[in-house]
């Protein structure tokens, strides 16, 4: 029997190692459009802050576990049993999506070397290697957006940090003020930091592949580098003329798709019977 994982974080390398404990003889194969092996992405801000390398942080995987690189799945022929990638196909006898999620932007950043998200090791690479001297915009004040706000008041690098804030909090407003007020108070500890609330980009200018010149409601910052933390949304665009979609791929309580051969786990997935999806949470 041959396994086929689509995605290569930590679901993909967990449910590589359980299969082959459970039963040695099936054939695992992940698939991932990362140039890297599966490594944990708790861990991103230690990439950017120095304190581990990505060698640190790779995961454990069964040396039987085939793992294919820079294979960005694009469609799934059902009828065929076959994931297609640009350049392959490749056969399963069941196929498991662990494809997580992409990160959402508030315009096109393919192109530009001062602008990255927040979501894997190439993009804690692109905010190492861009923070001396600079003005670091992070756009989101979630989870993601104030972790790496914590890390980067710890570094001596940036010259200055602003938080963009499109509403009047940080992280949730169900989260206790008092809990609230003391972040705030930690970050604008630092004179480096400006934490801008009720604001939002509304202009930038782009010269030559590079932002010269971001502009937002209250703010004008000259030569920034952007980081987006405002969100992700479910990574399934190859998924959708295949299997039956939400926001995510619909699955049953054991995870199952429409085919009964193909199962969705993760931020990919959608419960369909609570419209549940990881990462997704009220």
């Amino acid at each position: 029997m041959r396994i086929v994982i689509i995605g290569g974080g930590i679901a993909a390398d967990y449910l590589a190692n359980t299969i082959l404990e459970k039963d040695s003889s099936i054939e695992v194969l992940i698939l991932s459009k990362e140039a890297y092996a599966p490594y944990d992405r708790i861990h991103l801000c230690d990439l950017v802050e120095g304190s581990a390398d990505l060698q640190d942080i790779t995961l454990d995987l069964n040396p039987q576990v085939e793992v294919k690189l820079n294979q960005e799945v694009i469609a799934i022929n059902r009828q065929k049993k076959q994931v297609i990638t640009p350049d392959q196909q490749y056969a399963y006898d069941y196929l498991i999506i662990t494809s997580g999620s992409q990160p959402k932007t508030l315009f096109d950043i393919s192109e530009i070397d001062n602008a990255t998200t927040f979501r894997s090791a190439d993009d804690s690479f692109k905010i190492a290697k861009n923070l001396q001297d600079r003005n670091m915009v992070i756009v989101g004040a979630g989870a993601i957006g104030l972790e790496l706000l914590d890390t980067l008041m710890r570094m001596p690098a940036p010259k200055h940090i602003y938080l963009i804030v499109w509403d009047a909090t940080l992280y949730s407003i169900d989260l206790d003020p008092s809990s609230i007020a003391l972040i705030q108070q930690t970050f604008e500890a630092d004179p480096r930091i400006t934490i801008s609330f009720n604001d939002q980009i509304v202009d930038k200018t782009i010269e030559n592949g590079h932002i010269s010149q971001l502009k937002t409601q209250k703010h004008l910052i000259e030569d920034p580098f952007v980081v987006f933390g405002i969100g992700i949304q479910p990574n399934i665009g190859f998924a959708r003329e295949s299997l039956e979609c939400d926001r995510g791929i619909l699955v049953d309580s054991a995870m199952r798709s429409s085919d009964l051969f193909i199962y969705a786990v993760g931020e990919a997935a959608q419960i369909d019977e609570s419209g549940f999806s990881a990462g997704h949470v009220k």
